[in-house]
């Protein structure tokens, strides 16, 4: 499925756990069911291009690499400050984008030097075209002010450009239609249970449990 760009205002989220097929949507965008693109911690993933403000000045949305967002900062927060756990060095937001650009150069050029180890041809010592293209493919082109970052939810309003793919809705016999009522009941319950776990009994009735079979729990 081919990923798709809308905002925010436009999604509508599915009120209860929805399947379409055996694919649950997260809601709806235009009437039609979709599943919106996530970065590793589950915050929606913001389209390319779109600008968000971080601690260290306003950034640009470059693209992603191991599910995290790249982002190019444009414009340096002046009144960002990172002091050491000792205290004994203190970064401005140019300074700190500069160290943390470093840290994401090592880790691409480790993970190629990883690569090529593997795979490199035991005669001439290098990847075969084939490989070596699919390398090169693998890593997005960066500036000097490129970071690799997680974002909160917060950072993401009603405006921002969002990444999405539709679900198509399928034909269904009468055994995949039971199947996707189980999933969409059991997916149910899972949240159920998940509230009722987190939820606190009220103390009298808890008394009467603890009457009724014993502080313990047993009958």
């Amino acid at each position: 499925m081919t990923y798709k760009i809308s905002t925010l205002n436009n999604f509508v989220g599915a009120s209860e756990p929805t399947f379409v097929g055996n694919t649950q949507i997260d809601g709806y965008i235009n009437s039609r069911p979709v599943v919106l693109r996530r970065l590793e911690n589950g915050t929606v993933m913001p389209a390319k291009g779109a600008t968000l403000q971080t601690s260290m000045g306003l950034g640009r949305v470059l693209g992603s690499y191991d599910n995290r967002l790249l982002v190019d900062i444009v414009e340096f927060n002046e009144d960002y400050e990172f002091i050491t756990a000792d205290e004994s060095d203190i970064y401005d937001a140019s300074e700190m984008v500069s160290k943390l650009n470093g840290c994401l150069r090592r880790n691409f050029a480790s993970t190629r030097s990883d690569y090529t180890r593997i795979h490199k041809s035991e005669i001439t010592g290098k990847l075969s075209p084939k490989r070596q293209d699919l390398l090169d493919a693998h890593f997005p082109v960066i500036s000097d002010t490129t970071l690799s970052m997680s974002f909160s939810p917060n950072a993401i309003t009603g405006s921002t450009p969002i990444v999405y793919k539709e679900v198509s809705t399928p034909k269904l016999s009468p055994s995949e239609i039971a199947k996707q009522k189980r999933l969409q009941i059991a997916e149910a319950k899972r949240l159920a249970d998940a509230l009722l776990a987190e939820e606190t009994i009220p103390s009298d009735v808890q008394d009467e449990l603890d009457e009724m079979f014993g502080n313990d729990g047993e009958f």
